[in-house]
């Protein structure tokens, strides 16, 4: 069986409205072993006919098989598999990578074939070795001469075998000495068993060959046998074995790290070009993780100034709305208040006194509201003490005429910069007021000022219901002896559902009280609105990142299609060497990916060097950009890439070989 046949085959171009005929009935068998020249003037179709039979091309109409199979029945990927196992091709201008040295372009072939870096490179190693080369390994094309160049392309068609080698004018573009040891070598190959097909236009080197073929005008005009045929033999082995498909995994790993290794070496190759790229993506990487950094540091800041005071809490207080006109709303007595501690879902009760006072401090008056506290009121009603000291536990106890006052008071008060702790101030009812009025002397009382309170919040909230603080003993029996009290407030401890606790209360209170002259008002539902409206709001102002991020995405894209349009003839010798189209999508798609992540690391870096500023000229706001930061980035970085690489790595990956290698 004839390791090469062509039935009638034809390749028709399309130029406009012309059909051009390049191969016209072509029927040619290559027996294993034979040293073939395919002659024919510019335009006879002899390039052609070389692209088909190395399954460069597909044919128009006929049939081509190779060891008696169809080629024209086999898709791009065996095709490949075919140009990988058993042709080495040797062109007239090399088709070196110029970005790779003489050693790895000689082992390109053997990185679609899965093999490792240590067996590829010592085969590589050995083939330039027994060309001459062995002082050249590590020398790029631009280094070498034309013969150097030649005998690394030689030595790269032998690196997965080679049982077939097709020239294409390997003398053409050599001197005479550089061209004779070009044929020299072609002998010796194909007296060590290969199978060489050599194309021509000069008849001293046809006559290197043993059989002619002659073309013209895409027509086989002459075929014939011109020196003594030899006995076919075997491919000898060389001094390392040549390379085979590795398993799928092995191979798989290698056409990562091949991605990798070269998406790396054309991003530096292109640094202006990388750097613009890199960004946008930088730019949109960062307002995205600048967003989400700030969003969420504001977001924790402002929920956490709520947190204490609305999560779980529920307001209750007499409200005459809810009667017919001219019906009293009567007070919260004790024992009504008393029994809602038994509830389930409770976990204290905060009752609420106040009383308006006048509050008199040498010639100085001002009217202000005092309101009860226990050891839980700062925390409760988010306040600190910025000077003196808080309550004692006795002047709780005793009901002690102490008192707080808040900086916002000092100026209607005491004279601007003086300090109001250790100072007494006489204290007065004012009236009934809304909150109480009780029947408490009108005499004034004195009360000794212990400290000043602030907000705690970090924002400037001031959450205190009153400007003056008294204990709770104090305030019920000298300042407002009511037994009834207006408000209070139910912390929950989250047993029950909210809703379930306000249904009891409000069952309990309408029990007792027998009629609803009462109002709630939820802090639980306040602060998931809050927090609902705050998580809306992050993601809108997210989103306005997200348009960046998608603008930096597509000047990748456009960037890659440049890329692949510029890289043309390199992925056509990756093909001819056996790439596969997956092994051509996986890099272009790497490379798009890597460019992504490096302008996302960038963008991530920026976005803490502005959180880093931010912090340094004030304290309210502390914008941190964490390592969850760094993954988001990451993520989305790799999927940019992906979506926009998509495209022009298909693109790649649909370019014919042939087509390809044309392309300067």
């Amino acid at each position: 069986m004839a390791l090469i046949k062509l039935q009638g085959v034809e390749r028709c171009y399309q130029l406009g409205d012309n059909e051009v005929r390049a191969l016209d009935g072509v029927s040619l068998s290559i027996e294993a072993g034979e040293y073939v020249a395919i002659m024919g003037q510019s335009g006879s179709g002899k390039s052609t006919l070389m692209n088909v039979l190395g399954c460069l091309d597909n044919p128009t109409a006929g049939r081509f098989l190779i060891d008696g199979r169809d080629v024209g029945t086999l898709g791009p990927d065996e095709l490949a598999a075919l140009r990988r196992e058993r042709f080495g091709f040797i062109f007239q201008r090399y088709h070196l990578l110029p970005h790779l040295d003489a050693r790895d372009n000689a082992a390109l072939p053997a990185v679609y074939a899965g093999e490792s870096v240590g067996r590829r490179g010592a085969r590589a190693q050995a083939l330039l070795a027994r060309l001459g080369l062995a002082e050249r390994l590590h020398h790029k094309p631009h280094e070498l001469s034309g013969g150097q160049q030649q005998r690394v392309s030689i030595a790269r068609a032998l690196m997965n075998g080679g049982q077939i080698i097709l020239a294409d004018e390997p003398t053409g573009a050599l001197d005479s000495r550089s061209g004779e040891e070009m044929l020299t070598v072609l002998r010796e190959l194909n007296a060590a068993g290969h199978t060489i097909i050599l194309v021509t236009h000069d008849a001293h080197v046809a006559a290197q060959a043993r059989r002619l073929v002659e073309l013209k005008d895409g027509r086989i005009v002459r075929d014939e046998v011109t020196q003594p045929a030899v006995a076919a033999k075997a491919v000898q082995p060389d001094a390392v074995a040549p390379m085979r498909d590795a398993p799928w995994l092995l191979r798989m790993a290698v056409q990562w790290r091949e991605a990798l290794a070269t998406a790396w070496l054309s991003l530096r190759g292109n640094r202006l070009r990388t750097a613009l790229s890199m960004l946008g993506i930088s730019i949109g990487i960062a307002s995205v993780v600048s967003i989400v950094a700030l969003t969420s540091s504001a977001r924790n800041l402002f929920e956490g100034e709520f947190v204490g005071l609305m999560s779980g809490r529920l307001w209750v207080w007499r409200d005459t709305a809810k009667l017919p006109p001219g019906t009293p709303s009567s007070p919260f007595r004790p024992a009504e208040i008393e029994s809602l501690r038994a509830l389930p879902g409770i976990a204290a009760i905060q009752v609420e006194r106040r009383v308006q006072l006048v509050v008199r401090h040498r010639n100085r008056d001002a009217s202000m509201q005092a309101s009860a506290a226990n050891a839980d009121t700062l925390r409760d009603r988010q306040r600190k003490i910025a000077e003196g000291r808080f309550f004692t536990p006795y002047e709780m106890a005793a009901g002690a005429q102490v008192a707080l006052i808040d900086k916002q008071a000092l100026e209607s008060v005491f004279k601007k910069g003086e300090s109001p702790v250790g100072q007494t101030v006489l204290l007065s009812l004012q009236g009934t007021g809304d909150f109480g009025g009780g029947t408490a002397a009108a005499t004034p009382l004195p009360f000794l000022i212990v400290g000043v309170t602030d907000s705690s919040s970090q924002l400037g909230f001031d959450f205190g219901s009153g400007r003056l603080l008294v204990p709770e003993q104090t305030l019920a029996r000298k300042l407002d002896v009511r037994s009834t009290v207006e408000s209070f407030s139910v912390l929950m401890d989250f047993k029950l559902p909210p809703e379930e606790v306000e249904r009891q209360i409000k069952h309990r209170l309408v029990g007792l009280r027998g009629q609803q002259d009462f109002s709630f008002w939820s802090g639980n539902e306040e602060f998931e609105k809050l927090q609902r409206f705050n998580s809306g709001f992050a993601a809108l102002l997210a989103g306005v990142g997200a348009i960046a991020l998608l603008v930096g995405g597509v000047g990748v894209m456009n960037i890659m299609l440049v890329t692949v349009s510029e890289r043309t003839r390199e992925i056509g010798i990756r093909m001819a060497v056996g790439a596969r189209q997956g092994d051509i999508r996986l890099q272009f798609l790497i490379e798009a990916v890597v460019l992504c992540c490096l302008g996302g690391l960038t963008g991530v870096a920026f976005s803490w060097l502005a959180a880093q500023g931010l912090n340094a000229v004030q304290q309210t706001l502390q914008v941190q950009v964490s390592a969850a930061a760094l993954v988001l980035a990451f993520i989305v970085s790799s999927a940019v890439g992906l979506i926009f690489g998509t495209l022009p790595a298909r693109r790649a990956a649909a370019l014919s070989p042939v087509d390809a290698l044309a392309r300067e």
